[in-house]
């Protein structure tokens, strides 16, 4: 479970995995309710960034075209939904992984499809976890702990290589 570490810091897993408390999510889901739930759950799990919201693929990749040239995007982590009108949110996954700046950002893929053959593609693609609906809090926080720590390994082998 979450829980408040410190003023800076969130830890899981009575404190096996800390998590950053500042982290700003973009959250792309065409149910209003979900992305609010989910923003409001955030809160208070103890995360104090900012939430961007983009209601299909197509104002997240919006989104993501305008930061693409900026050195840090103004989101840490992706929370986006599959089923989404128009693309899918694999293909805001493919777009994002071919960016630089967000390649190594964590994406969570929120969906009701819990079909393995097309979790396999999307873990192939780069996404980081799945959080399969209805979900729990617990659900979530554990996706979002194991995608943090899966982004900071890969954060810190991209650093050893340079």
């Amino acid at each position: 479970m979450l829980e408040i570490h410190d003023e800076k810091y969130l830890a899981y897993d009575e404190d096996e995995l800390f998590m950053p408390r500042d982290l700003n999510f973009l959250i792309v889901d065409d149910e209003n309710d979900v992305s609010e739930l989910l923003a409001t759950a955030l809160k208070e799990f103890g995360f104090t960034g900012n939430f961007i919201f983009a209601s299909s693929t197509e104002e997240a990749i919006s989104i993501c075209n305008r930061i693409n040239k900026e050195e840090k995007p103004p989101f840490d982590f992706i929370l986006c939904d599959w089923n989404l009108t128009g693309l899918s949110g694999l293909d805001l996954l493919m777009m994002v992984r071919s960016y630089t700046v967000l390649h190594d950002t964590p994406f969570v893929m929120v969906t009701a499809n819990d079909n393995v053959s097309g979790m396999l593609v999307a873990t192939k693609k780069g996404c980081s976890d799945y959080l399969v609906k209805p979900f729990t809090m617990e659900e979530l926080q554990l996706k979002l702990a194991i995608s943090w720590e899966k982004h900071r390994k890969a954060s810190s082998a991209s650093l050893k290589e340079a």
